[in-house]
């Protein structure tokens, strides 16, 4: 009995090497800190939230990711290069954190704990 669409017993020849399967099928990382501040809210309406936001990591005083609405909407990644934000540490900031700084007000809107590596830790 024949199926149709079969080859008549013939294996057909895959369209890709293996390889090429594979490496076009690795999972995409995605990197960076995740919160309301960089979120998209399903209807879309980003009213209030804020456009660009830099996080710094307090220990360094480095920025260490960036966040910028309108790269993110036409479908681009934001690099931190692609952010022109000057540092300027405060005391008052929750030490061995990451805040997150709205770069068109300078103001802290988020900050939460990280370990001596960047990593978020939850109490």
């Amino acid at each position: 009995m024949a199926l149709a669409g079969c080859a008549g017993g013939e294996t057909a020849a895959p369209a890709q090497a293996p390889a090429a399967v594979a490496a076009a099928e690795q999972p995409t990382t995605v990197g960076g800190y995740e919160g309301w501040w960089n979120a998209t809210p399903l209807s879309g309406d980003a009213t209030g939230l804020p456009e660009e936001t830099v996080a710094v990591n307090v220990r360094t005083g480095k920025v260490v990711d960036a966040f910028n609405r309108a790269l993110n909407d036409a479908g681009k990644v934001t690099n931190v290069s692609d952010v022109d934000y000057t540092v300027v540490p405060d005391p008052a900031w929750p030490a061995d954190s990451v805040v997150i700084i709205e770069t068109a007000t300078g103001q802290v809107i988020d900050s939460f704990p990280v370990d001596q590596n960047g990593v978020p830790v939850h109490p």
